[in-house]
């Protein structure tokens, strides 16, 4: 994420004014080893966090997140992330074309919906339920079946349930749909309004 350039920025000016501080204590007030790392560490501090707070102001106005709301979703996306991980290593347990298609199709909506918020933080407010209970329960269910699924010499009503399991993990994957839909629909507002754009301006030139 951009945000990212701010802290390569702060790193960028923090370090060479530390690095000259640490010459400063070193060679003119000629005290400890240690209070001279103290005394570099606390310039590299002093001129980061101004630095890098300055530089991501303007990115976090653009998308019109606090810095507060902007790490709790960065933190959301890292445990969706981490969740994504999970269901992909589940196709190597899938005992069947139907169920890796089943799997993979949850994979790459669930995977769409965290780019979509990774690079718009802000739509991370519109698909809410996806990071606080969709996903989890898509995991939940893939990791529970794919098990279970291997099990050798399952009785009539455990088969039941796993067909049953694979009804819900089909319902699970329409929500996933709507999920998308939902983070989806600005853009496609705005590709309208584009479109409607361009026509009036082909109208305009004839």
């Amino acid at each position: 994420m951009r945000y990212n350039i701010s802290r390569i920025f702060g790193t960028i000016t923090a370090f060479p004014a530390a690095v000259i501080a640490w010459f400063v204590s070193v060679y003119a007030l000629d005290i400890y080893m240690l209070f001279d790392l103290a005394i570099s560490a606390g310039t590299f501090l002093v001129f980061y966090f101004p630095t890098q707070r300055l530089t991501s102001r303007k990115y976090l106005n653009e998308i019109g997140l606090s810095r507060r709301d902007y790490h709790f979703v960065n933190s959301q996306l890292n445990s969706a992330q981490d969740k994504n991980r999970r269901i992909m290593k589940s196709f190597v347990k899938v005992r069947s074309i139907k169920d890796f298609r089943q799997v993979n199709d949850i994979y790459r909506i669930s995977r769409a919906i965290y780019f979509a918020v990774k690079q718009q933080p802000s739509s991370f407010f519109t698909v809410e339920s996806f990071f606080y209970s969709h996903i989890d329960n898509a995991l939940n269910l893939i990791e529970s079946y794919t098990r279970l699924s291997k099990s050798p010499k399952k009785s009539k009503e455990e088969k039941q349930k796993l067909e049953q399991t694979r009804i819900t993990l089909d319902e699970v994957k329409r929500t996933l749909v709507a999920d998308l839909k939902r983070i989806n629909a600005e853009d496609y507002s705005k590709l309208d309004i584009e479109m409607e754009l361009n026509k009036m301006e082909q109208k305009r030139r004839k």
